[in-house]
């Protein structure tokens, strides 16, 4: 086993995290902000975070994306095939099970992070399962729907475990907030990810708007706690982009979406004060 030294486990969440602030050119820092540039929607939400847990969410964001990033190979088959995939998924399997050392520039951050305690290494595995899921050549509609759950939903999740959200019914709304959000990002660029080779849902795009509706009900967003509304803003462009189709496919987000979720934003962090009831737009 490669575990860190205790005194790490609990400094090192603030003295990696928080020299990110410091050092621009940092390569923990600059994997953070490839993750910003590849996921913009996410990393706006993260933006409405506490400062004290906000640092954090961006390194599970570049682990997020790095574990995208760790199919690309997989999706060129005269070039390796789906092995490919699963040996750099492997990778983060076992650094998560303490079975290899923390070489990535991620690491180091990421096992701080889990092993302190402030993300479970559970949440972390689920995010790797629903990409090896991705690589498997059986596909059906349940394999989909739980490839959400525990990939973009458990993102979602994990960010409420920085929060400090135990309560296992409230992580399963977070997480249903995020497999919406994770539906209607591909309800809004279909066109695009038909020809790129990801595990697109085996049924009819109507069919999968019914499945984001149901995450998003799941979800019940608006009567969320405000800190927990925080963790759960992806459902925000879920709901919007759950009632059009794919025009927008390959295009940043417009204004509206954006100031959508700022509004959303303020008003949870507003509450959070001053125990404000949420404004209803629908």
């Amino acid at each position: 086993m490669h575990r860190f030294p205790a005194h790490q486990a609990t400094l090192g969440v603030r003295e990696i995290l928080g020299f990110m602030a410091q050092q621009e050119h940092h390569p923990l820092v600059m994997e953070v902000q490839k993750a910003v540039q590849a996921d913009p929607d996410r990393a706006l939400c993260l933006w409405f975070l506490p400062s004290s847990v906000r640092d954090a969410a961006y390194v599970l964001l570049a682990f997020h994306n790095e574990l995208i990033r760790a199919l690309a190979p997989a999706r060129s088959a005269a070039v390796a095939g789906p092995m490919a995939g699963y040996i750099r998924l492997q990778w983060w399997r076992e650094l998560l099970e303490e079975q290899r050392k923390p070489e990535h520039v991620l690491a180091p951050a990421l096992m701080a992070l889990v092993q302190s305690g402030r993300v479970q290494r559970e949440t972390c595995l689920k995010m790797i399962a629903a990409r090896e899921m991705e690589l498997e050549p059986t596909q059906d509609v349940e394999r989909w729907t739980q490839m959400m759950r525990d990939g973009a939903g458990a993102f979602q999740q994990a960010i409420g475990e920085l929060l400090g959200v135990q309560d296992t019914v409230t992580l399963q709304r977070l997480a249903a907030g995020g497999a919406a959000y994770g539906v209607g990002s591909m309800l809004r660029h279909w066109p695009l990810l038909a020809g790129s080779g990801r595990f697109l849902f085996p049924g009819t795009q109507e069919q999968l708007r019914q499945v984001g509706k149901t995450f998003l009900q799941e979800c019940h967003f608006e009567v969320l706690e405000p800190q927990c509304r925080k963790a759960a803003l992806p459902a925000v462009l879920a709901k919007r982009d759950l009632v059009r189709g794919s025009e927008q496919a390959g295009l940043p987000r417009g204004i509206g979406d954006r100031l959508a979720v700022c509004r959303a934003g303020i008003q949870a962090s507003l509450a959070t004060i001053f125990s404000i009831t949420p404004i209803r737009t629908e």
